[in-house]
């Protein structure tokens, strides 16, 4: 049996860009807390993707965040 991994088409057709989407952001239940200068509620614009984390726009600044703390984030999917 082989280590390596199968790639199906179903898995390379679920590959999500949320760059450029927008979205409201909040504290998240984890204790995960919005920056300073980033209010609760916010409608910001994604322009920057790693891990767990976002980079968002808000206001003309950039802010890194935690995916928590995007609202309805499996809506960005599409």
């Amino acid at each position: 049996m082989s280590n390596r991994a199968v790639h199906t088409p179903f898995m390379e057709n679920q590959r999500m860009n949320y760059i450029g989407k927008v979205a409201k952001v909040r504290s998240a239940f984890d204790g995960g807390q919005l920056p300073d200068g980033l209010p609760e509620g916010s409608r910001v614009r994604m322009v920057g993707f790693d891990i767990g984390r976002f980079d968002v726009e808000h206001g003309g600044r950039t802010f890194r965040i935690a995916m928590a703390c995007v609202q309805n984030l499996h809506q960005l999917w599409n």
